[in-house]
């Protein structure tokens, strides 16, 4: 079944050790900003483009992909019944949807970038592995970690008024 369409559960519903879909706001305690821009957010995935010639030198100048990037200090979901912790590698969102921002970069204008962000305050829909804290993470709530696909689906349901 489509991510987007499966049934979400209650937090205080979840089940340690599976795979679970909730839907919840996010609280960022640690807000981190996209790089070269000043928005803050939860988390960000974001592609830079650079306007130059092929790797052959035939033909004329386009926009060629330069690097692609992902940030996250990790943040909490949360619905009327409790918070879970979203974990902070970066490497393993995968933000199928989110604002969209897109700009010129360095001072000829010759890079480009395109981004896309969760805030606090929005209402997102997540898919993960649901296990207990360990460590150095928030002791009072359950993890959403990576599943065995090593990645956690995140959908933006409802943007916040920002």
């Amino acid at each position: 079944m489509f991510f987007a369409f499966q049934r979400s559960k209650k937090i205080s519903m979840l089940e340690n050790d599976s795979v679970q879909v909730i839907t919840g706001k996010v609280l960022a305690p640690n807000e981190i900003k996209i790089p070269g821009t000043d928005i803050g957010c939860a988390c960000y995935w974001m592609m830079t483009e650079a306007w130059k010639q092929p790797a052959r030198k035939k033909g004329r100048k386009m926009w060629m992909p330069e690097s692609s990037q992902q940030g996250s200090k990790g943040f909490f979901v949360e619905d009327a019944t409790g918070k879970v912790w979203v974990v902070d590698n970066a490497d393993v969102l995968e933000l199928r949807s989110g604002w969209e921002n897109s700009g010129r970069m360095g001072k000829k204008g010759t890079k480009r970038f395109v981004s896309r962000c969760i805030k606090s305050g929005d209402v997102v829909k997540i898919r993960g592995l649901i296990t207990p804290a360990k460590g150095a993470e928030p002791g009072d709530c359950k993890v959403v970690r990576p599943n065995a696909k090593g990645m956690i689906s995140i959908l933006l349901r409802k943007k916040s008024k920002q």
